[in-house]
């Protein structure tokens, strides 16, 4: 079956970079002048002069280019966005609505469930195997239900043992010879050696050796006596050679089992291996399929952020090899210092300590509305870039240049001198003519040094050691 191709089809860089098949995915391919600017690879550079397709260079209009900039503010992807990530957004959005709609578009990101918080540590461990952590009951809250539940525990404590045992999945069950079997046996066969009472629990055990004996997961097994028995019991002549039971060793069933799991490993012919007869199957179960033939209009991306603003909005989002991808990830920030966590991802500074230590961390809720953080083992998320020399001493003056510290941290207005602001206009009538009829050029004030501009303001660029001394005066060779 030949894939249906989609009719527009709008390239970020990262289909370039990987020099995906465009068209064999899209008819009609689109792209912005600014993402062609921007590569810089050698080999991307050769195939963009060769293409076995048109390239079309289109520009979004700039309504779209501002309401893909407010929508993704809101999702909070907005910081990891280029403007020209912006631009492509814009223009995947415009040519779905020249061609499909706004019908079927948002207009404000879905609403996220709000956090419950838990009195357990989002980073305690949770469910390690081979150990068991009750929750904590609170000892005031005591019904009569309770006590009912406790009381039939304990008189029944099957349910609880099994509870218990819930670890022990890896390992096979202890064996149980019934006491018939074991009566007959000894009758019909006096010279029964390798079977002890002692070692085959007749008894139901209770319930400080079951909670002994489940730890015990690590042991060999006890050895399985029940076929030969049978055996013995249908066959009422028993010879001599059969009345010493043979008890296969822990060692010899190790053995046939690791030959039976590689004679089905080898049936299985690859294991975990991605083959060319699985990738299909693989990339299924990754979520993503083939585009279906409603498929007018779709963004090329490989930015994760793009992926999500595009899906949130309601548009199509395919990957380098022509799938159509469905889901993506979601992000709040969350205070290393504190551990609390906020979605509003417009905060720099956490709302409950007010230290510059917000992270972004991927999330995913539950169907039960339980949010689930997924962080990273790479330990240069937390970036000390900047943290290596003491902070400067605040400055004065209307254009000091402070780092920014705290979240109500006030900034100069950064104002232009009053002769950068007048304006030679002869014909306004509020015109003043001033002591010269031409214009003049603001060159010696301290805006004009510092290259400032208007409604420009914030902190700046500052030195890596803004402590250390500037030399004033260089000694001549």
């Amino acid at each position: 079956m030949v894939a249906s191709m989609v009719e527009h089809v709008v390239a970020d860089a990262g289909a370039f970079l990987k020099n995906a098949a465009l068209h064999e995915i899209g008819k009609n391919i689109y792209t912005l002048k600014d993402v062609v600017n921007e590569i810089r690879d050698k080999q991307t550079k050769k195939n963009l002069a060769f293409l076995p397709y048109k390239l079309t260079f289109k520009e979004p209009f700039p309504e779209h280019v501002r309401f893909v900039t407010e929508f993704a503010k809101k999702t909070g992807d907005y910081p990891s966005l280029s403007a020209t990530d912006i631009k492509v957004l814009a223009l995947t959005y415009q040519l779905e609505l020249e061609n499909c709609g706004a019908a079927h578009l948002k207009k404000e990101p879905a609403v996220q469930v709000e956090i419950r918080s838990t009195p357990r540590h989002p980073e305690a461990p949770v469910n390690i195997a081979g150990f068991h952590l009750p929750s904590k009951q609170k000892s005031s809250a005591c019904s009569v239900t309770d006590v009912q539940q406790h009381v039939a525990s304990r008189e029944h404590p099957s349910a609880e043992i099994s509870e218990f045992n819930s670890f022990q999945f890896w390992r096979e069950p202890l064996p149980s010879v019934d006491d018939d079997l074991l009566k007959l046996v000894e009758s019909s066969s006096g010279s029964v050696a390798d079977v002890r009472h002692d070692d085959v629990s007749r008894e139901p055990p209770t319930t400080e050796s079951s909670e002994f004996n489940s730890f015990q997961f690590w042991r060999d097994p006890l050895p399985s006596i029940d076929d030969e028995l049978l055996k013995l019991v249908v066959s009422k002549d028993v010879p001599e050679k059969a009345q010493r039971v043979d008890v296969t060793s822990p060692s010899a069933e190790k053995e046939d089992e690791d030959g039976v799991e590689e004679e089905e490993g080898e049936e299985d012919g690859g294991g975990g291996w991605i083959t060319p007869g699985n990738i299909k199957r693989i990339q299924m179960d990754a979520g993503e399929v083939r585009p279906p033939e409603n498929v007018t209009v779709g963004c090329v991306t490989t930015d994760f952020a793009m992926q999500n603003v595009l899906i949130q909005i309601g548009l199509n989002v395919l990957s380098v090899n022509g799938m159509l991808i469905r889901h993506t990830r979601n992000y709040i920030l969350r205070c290393h210092a504190c551990f609390k966590t906020t979605t509003n991802m417009n905060k720099a500074f956490c709302p409950h300590c007010g230290n510059n230590t917000l992270k972004k961390v991927a999330v995913t809720l539950a169907e039960d509305g339980n949010m689930q953080m997924h962080f990273s083992s790479n330990p240069k998320v937390l970036n000390p870039k900047g943290k290596r020399y003491s902070m400067p001493l605040p400055q004065g003056g209307k254009h000091s240049n402070n780092p920014h510290v705290v979240d109500d941290q006030r900034f100069p207005q950064q104002r232009l001198s009053r002769k950068a602001r007048a304006k030679t206009d002869a014909l306004d009538p509020d015109y003043l003519a001033g002591g010269s009829p031409f214009t003049e050029h603001d060159l010696y004030s301290r805006a004009a040094n510092l290259n400032l501009r208007e409604a420009q303001c914030g902190g700046g660029r500052r030195r890596a050691n803004p402590n250390a001394s500037r030399k004033k005066f260089v000694k001549k060779k």
